[in-house]
């Protein structure tokens, strides 16, 4: 009897032994099946969403790669190109998405099962407008949301204007003439140690979007002639503080209160006030300018000779679709994103201790409704950026004397960078 027992206890140890490694041996298995995407991006920002993605999905390992700089657009063409290293997924900025959406490299994802015409509805218009590619399929989907407004300095509000009320200060600049008028007064008043605007940049940037071909030919849009007005009028009035636009001066500007109102997108409360500015929460305010513009924006796609399809539109329908991510994200990264449905619930109750308590997404919510709506076309970063940005230069700087000659400079570059357009005489 003693035998028989020793010999059950044995039995029964090696038959937990073996279910112990058998289950070992399931749990490795299991591990070994975890599925993997690669993707990849020009910034680091999209690490949040990663994270999150993985806990949502912990059978899904993504292999996340920042390319930060310029050479991210080069090496990402490359690799689309010869196959081999391509990414499932892949993030476009927006300036370059209309070089990228009619490449055969980028997934439909119109078509089923992926059927992203029905989720777009989501989303803001102006966003909606270079998210389709040439012949109406959606090529890439925009996560950002980037409508504008006006930054303010609150102190400098009460001071010069009497109050820091965001819709009282936004009644006295609602038009450039406005601000030109407080800008004189204050760089008087202030003994020239504070100005209505940092550079130049600031009148702009407040029209970005509109574009520069149309059927292959160049338009010159009659807004642009009035910023060559607006631009020098601005500098005769010593309205501008002339910070080079991302300078270490501009950059303090912002702490030391030099300047009254930046114009900035959605995105420009992390990366250019908080960056620049730590110190100085609860001394800022947003209002509406005299234009209602967006500035950037980041658009996510998937490679079309992808093997892991399933698994990169899980990625990327999360990242823009999934309304408990997109409050987490926003309410914790203080990130505005293109899901108007997300933003007009969060726009009730979410501020800013930044911005003095101010609610900021029932303003983002609002103003992005506004925006104007623009399909961009592959030449327009490089026209706008490149040529009449310079331009603009020159013309403030009185080497170019005349908008006429403004004008035909524009043609000049133009026909020299894309001899492939019309450039009318």
């Amino acid at each position: 009897m003693k035998s028989f027992k020793r010999y059950a206890v044995s039995m029964i140890a090696l038959l937990s032994a073996t279910l112990m490694l058998s289950g070992c041996q399931t749990g490795m298995g299991n591990a070994s099946k975890q599925q993997e995407i690669t993707v990849w991006s020009f910034t680091d920002e999209a690490g949040y969403a990663v994270e999150k993605f993985e806990e949502t999905y912990p059978d899904i390992k993504v292999n996340f790669v920042n390319i930060p700089g310029n050479f991210y657009m080069t090496k990402l063409k490359s690799a689309l190109q010869t196959t081999s290293k391509a990414p499932d997924v892949f993030m476009i900025e927006n300036g370059g998405i209309r070089e990228l959406i009619d490449v055969p490299y980028l997934e439909n994802l119109s078509a089923p099962p992926y059927n992203a015409d029905d989720l777009l509805q989501e989303q803001y218009a102006f966003v909606q407008a270079n998210e389709k590619d040439s012949e109406g399929s959606v090529k890439a989907i925009g996560y950002q949301g980037t409508p504008g407004g006006i930054y303010y300095r609150r102190d400098l509000a009460k001071t010069y204007l009497g109050t820091d009320d965001p819709v009282k200060v936004g009644a006295q600049i609602d038009t450039w003439d406005k601000i030109f008028e407080i800008g004189e007064r204050v760089q008087r008043e202030s003994g020239n140690q504070v100005h209505a605007l940092a550079n130049w940049n600031a009148i702009s940037n407040s029209y970005d979007g509109i574009p520069w071909v149309e059927d292959g030919k160049l338009v010159i849009n009659p807004v642009y002639m009035q910023i060559l007005d607006l631009v020098r009028e601005a500098r005769q009035r010593h309205v501008l503080a002339e910070f080079e636009e991302g300078s270490a001066g501009y950059a303090a500007s912002m702490q030391k209160g030099q300047v009254m109102f930046y114009p900035g997108a959605t995105w420009a409360l992390q990366y250019t006030f908080k960056a620049n500015a730590p110190d100085t929460s609860g001394l800022w305010g947003l209002a509406a300018g005299p234009t209602d513009f967006s500035a950037g924006g980041t658009y996510i796609a998937m490679y079309s000779k992808s093997d892991k399809k399933d698994l990169a539109w899980k990625f990327i329908e999360f990242y823009n679709f999934n309304h408990d991510f997109l409050k987490e994200l926003a309410t914790e990264q203080d990130y505005f994103t293109s899901n108007m449905v997300v933003n007009d619930e969060l726009a009730q109750t979410a501020t800013s201790d930044y911005l003095g308590g101010q609610k900021h997404f029932e303003f983002f919510s609002e103003a992005a409704k506004r925006v104007p709506v623009y399909e961009r076309t592959r030449y327009d970063t490089t026209i706008n950026n490149d040529i009449f940005k310079n331009v603009l230069q020159l013309y403030l700087n009185n080497d170019i004397n005349t908008k006429e000659e403004a004008v035909e400079r524009i043609k000049r570059d133009v026909r020299l960078r894309f001899p492939e357009l019309y450039v009318p005489h």
